[in-house]
């Protein structure tokens, strides 16, 4: 395969082919939202952790549009990192392939959001990427047990990254 070097650029365009991957799916609608435009993803793999991530950015306050043309498709309206709702309350389901970057995201917003899932969710352990997301300035609250969602992040604060 040849190997193609991409310049630094303000904005992009065109049309990309990916495989079926709901981790994929995820990451490209996560990318969309906190970007700026509209992104519009076509026949991307459909799952519960994609429905999931959609539900989540719409309560983010994400402006979602889905639709059927000649393929299945969703449109993003990018919010240029800036997610218009400060404070959300996100159940997740049993989606890793959300719940994680969403954590990271979320944890370096200006705002209170609390995450939760279904019960084997809050099994399954978070403490590394939380110790990696204090260490630039969050505050995450471990709401139950420590180490494991359900979680709240807290206001973030540039400060805590400075020292």
């Amino acid at each position: 395969m040849k190997e193609k070097i991409l310049k630094a650029s303000k904005q992009v365009s065109g049309y990309i082919k990916l495989p079926g991957s709901k981790s994929i799916t995820n990451r490209v609608l996560l990318m969309s939202a906190l970007g700026s435009g509209v992104t519009k993803v076509i026949d991307p793999l459909r799952s519960e952790d994609t429905d999931q991530m959609i539900k989540a950015l719409i309560r983010l306050g994400v402006l979602i549009k889905e639709g059927n043309e000649n393929a299945t498709f969703i449109e993003v309206k990018g919010t240029e990192h800036n997610f218009p709702n400060k404070n959300a309350k996100l159940f997740l389901g049993n989606s890793g392939t959300t719940f994680r970057p969403l954590t990271a995201v979320l944890a370096m917003m200006e705002g209170n959001y609390y995450l939760s899932g279904i019960e084997r969710m809050h099994e399954r352990p978070i403490k590394d990427l939380v110790d990696a997301l204090e260490q630039m300035g969050s505050y995450i609250q471990y709401e139950k047990n420590h180490g494991y969602p359900p979680i709240t992040c807290l206001l973030y604060t540039s400060d805590a990254a400075d020292e």
